[in-house]
């Protein structure tokens, strides 16, 4: 498997590299081992830079973390870097009046938008909020996540440093990774119970009527790979109507699911069959028969490594991190992977009195 031609502008020659991108992250990381030459340190903290592989965009952002240090015979130098949403989720946000009133989360983020960072979304049509008020010091990122709970939105970055919002897999990646061939030795799965509930109940409260309905609706959704009674009551974020909350009952349950459940699976290089680098929240066809998978899988998150010094561990991998494609949004994939990977299917929301 060839090299990538890794570049970022205004840094050194790159030796190593491993770069972290999620669906469930809005800021994606990258970590470089640098060839340095001559005194002084090439590189500053804060400094914008674009990473490429073989000319094609993976990171828009900054110079977060530098470490540098030499031996007898040669030196070092470490260099992080993120991207530039890291100031969308990191600094408070700046708004006159710190509410909005019938506006899409859509709408608020960009408002929020002072630093120029930049909103995108993947097509869908996001519904008005009544009211949404800001928490004096939070970052514009904690705003609208509390709302992206309630909706069923995913928060991540692009390779251009923007924000994106997404409720569904946004592509479907070419080929099929396949056991032997393009899946190499250290694939591994790992379930837990931790964060999933048999139970989830959601309740909020109505700012309009006085029927129970408006003022204490409550909705349960049931995931089904729990096998005991482990009740969870969430209180809604925001204006609660019984699809809000039916939502966001869903949400939570199809999240915990797919945060309990992960397979690892490492692959020769970073692209697939048609050339394109490995994406968080795009679907990929898997045929694994020792981890149990055989059907259509979400990519949770990717890290891109490698290893350009020669000897032992050089070369191009892809680490993917994998679940059922409801987990993020999507569809039931109707495949043979084994029901332990499998994120709750339909739920319908019943409405109790508390």
């Amino acid at each position: 498997m060839p090299l990538e031609d890794i570049t970022a502008d205004g840094l050194p020659p790159i030796k190593n590299i491993d770069i972290s991108v999620s669906a469930e992250e809005a800021v994606r990381t990258a970590r470089l081992d640098c060839v340095i030459t001559g005194s002084g340190v090439p590189v500053a903290i804060g400094q914008r830079t674009v990473l490429k592989a073989s000319g094609e965009l993976v990171l828009t952002g900054y110079v977060r973390d530098i470490n540098t240090g030499y031996g007898s015979n040669m030196r070092t130098l470490s260099i992080g870097l993120v991207s530039a949403t890291v100031d969308f989720v990191e600094c408070s946000a700046e708004h006159a009046t710190g509410e909005w009133l019938e506006l899409s989360i859509e709408d608020i983020a960009r408002d929020l938008d002072t630093l120029g960072i930049g909103i995108e979304t993947d097509g869908s049509t996001f519904p008005k909020e009544p009211r949404h008020k800001l928490i004096q010091g939070e970052s514009p990122f904690a705003s609208i996540e509390r709302r992206a709970r309630g909706r069923g939105v995913l928060i991540s970055d692009t390779e251009k440093g923007r924000l994106k919002l997404s409720t569904k897999p946004e592509g479907r990646h070419k080929g099929t990774l396949r056991r032997g061939e393009h899946i190499l030795p250290g694939a591994s799965a790992s379930f837990t119970e931790r964060g999933r509930h048999s139970d989830i109940r959601v309740r909020g409260q109505s700012t309009e009527g006085s029927d129970k309905p408006q003022l204490r609706p409550e909705t349960v959704a049931r995931d089904s790979g729990v096998l005991r009674r482990r009740p969870l009551i969430l209180l809604h974020e925001g204006e609660a109507t019984v699809d809000r909350m039916k939502t966001r009952a869903e949400w939570q349950a199809k999240r915990s699911a797919g945060a309990s459940v992960t397979a690892s699976l490492p692959v020769t290089g970073w692209r697939d069959k048609a050339g394109r680098i490995w994406q968080r929240n795009w679907l990929v066809d898997v045929d694994d028969d020792w981890l149990g998978i055989r059907g259509t899988m979400i990519i949770k998150s990717v890290v891109l490594s490698q290893r350009a010094e020669g000897g032992e561990g050089s070369g191009t991998v892809a680490t993917l991190s994998l679940a059922d494609p409801r987990a993020l949004g999507g569809e039931n994939p109707r495949g043979k992977t084994a029901d332990g990977y499998a994120a709750p299917g339909a739920i319908e929301a019943e409405y109790q009195d508390e």
